[in-house]
């Protein structure tokens, strides 16, 4: 039998490292020691060595088996320069062991390679990270990797969280990095509405930005130039005509004769806006204030009395907040009690109805509530509407309520009477259609 020659060792045993360990472990060793690399990648900007084993990248990628096997075989050192070493490397591991160490730093690097390499299952365990990752702060940069990439069922996850937590979305950095093709895909849903100045402020911030990476000077010219048919979708009524005039007019973004048009809708319901498009919701939205204040209340208590002309459908309420507030709702219902004491005496009291409701979505200070069973609202009835907001458990530095109360309400042909009772008003609005 043939002795068998160690280098660098004199005992005259073979190194056995592959003992015990699985097909996993002596993969990933052979990579990470070399031993009989056969193909080598220049990687990243720094243009760094990494080299691997034709036969696992072969086996592992049809790219990859295309680049190192036939006519068009690479004959020299392969060339990496679109991402960085450490990202090459956590590929090449998964290729080696199936394993990888997924983070919110190296996720879209790895799964741009696996796209390019054709690597299926790498790819299905990025796209499922970044769906198990999806929070209000982040789902802006996930959804603009995700239009990248093309994972549409990605997109339309990170959109419905998008327009669910627009209060938070609107103030994350994601937003203003928004390539144009995700803002108006965001802008234009029926369920993305402006409905304060700081909606409108961060469409100004990402025009402001889009600018910039334009390259354009920002002028408000050039940011009605890159909004283009978006500006269209802004649902800018719904902030009423004092903020409009404070902060819409004096943006510039829009003519003159723009400006006039909203202002009549404002004024006059169903006057023609074309080409500004109204979001349906909006109809059935009933403003009880003419503008929110900042106040110091954490934790207010806020009661109304209505009123309606007409049988009216109660489906939900808007309250200032947001979506890290507990809110607690109640509904009384007036009615007449009669007692007799020697003679019929007929008493007014309020009688408690059962009422239950979910948290929809936030918007930048307020929050959309809907009752899980629509109230019937009879005509010429009173109604007691009571809610509290318990301080949110983020620690909400401040408060939002309403100024002055509107008495007369329209909606339709019904007319709507409402009183405050108790303040701060944090009720900001009633949802209602006709019966």
């Amino acid at each position: 039998m043939a002795a068998v020659e160690v280098s660098g060792d004199n005992s005259g045993f073979v190194n056995n490292w592959q003992n015990g360990k699985t097909l996993a472990e002596c993969n990933l060793h052979m990579l990470t020691s070399e031993e009989s690399c056969d193909v080598s990648f220049r990687v990243g900007k720094e243009v760094t060595l990494v080299r691997a084993h034709r036969y696992v990248l072969m086996s592992r990628s049809c790219v990859f088996y295309a680049m190192l096997c036939g006519p068009l075989a690479e004959k020299e050192d392969i060339e990496i320069p679109d991402v960085e070493k450490e990202i090459f490397s956590e590929m090449l591991r998964y290729l080696y062991t199936d394993t990888t160490t997924l983070t919110a730093e190296n996720v879209t690097g790895l799964l741009y390679l696996a796209k390019k390499y054709a690597v299926g299952g790498l790819e299905r365990l990025c796209v499922a990270y970044l769906e198990s990752s999806l929070t209000a702060e982040n789902t802006c940069v996930i959804l603009e990797q995700a239009h990248i990439f093309d994972e549409k069922k990605l997109f339309d996850t990170a959109l419905k969280l998008v327009l669910k937590h627009c209060g938070t979305v609107i103030r994350s950095p994601g937003f203003k990095s928004l390539c144009a093709s995700c803002f108006h895909k965001v802008v234009s849903s029926d369920t993305f509405l402006i409905i304060d100045e700081t909606g409108f402020r961060a469409a100004l911030l990402w025009a402001e930005t889009e600018c910039k990476r334009q390259g354009r000077e920002i002028t408000p010219q050039n940011k009605r130039l890159v909004l283009g048919e978006t500006v269209y979708e802004l649902d800018l009524t719904a902030m009423g005509m004092k903020v409009f005039a404070e902060v819409v007019v004096p943006s510039g973004i829009l003519s003159g004769d723009e400006c006039t048009k909203l202002l009549c809708r404002m004024i006059l319901p169903g006057s023609d806006v074309a080409p500004f498009k109204m979001k349906s919701e909006l109809d059935s939205w009933i403003t009880l204030y003419e503008d929110p204040i900042h106040s110091s209340n954490k934790k207010a208590s806020n009661q109304i009395i209505i009123t309606c002309s007409e049988d009216v459908r109660l489906l939900g309420l808007l309250a200032y907040g947001d979506d890290s507030c507990k809110y607690s709702l109640c509904l009384y219902q007036e009615q007449e009690k009669h007692h007799y004491i020697g003679y019929y005496n007929t008493v007014k009291t309020w009688v408690k109805a059962t009422v239950s409701f979910v948290l929809v979505r936030s918007f930048p200070n307020e929050v959309q509530l809907k009752l899980t069973e629509p109230l019937i609202l009879e005509k010429s009835c009173r109604y007691k509407l009571e809610m509290t907001r318990e301080e949110c458990r983020f620690g909400f530095p401040f408060g939002f309520s309403g100024s002055s109360i509107f008495s007369n309400i329209s909606l339709g042909k019904c007319q709507i009477s409402v009183t405050e009772e108790c303040g701060p008003g944090i009720i900001s609005r009633l949802v209602m259609e006709e019966k």
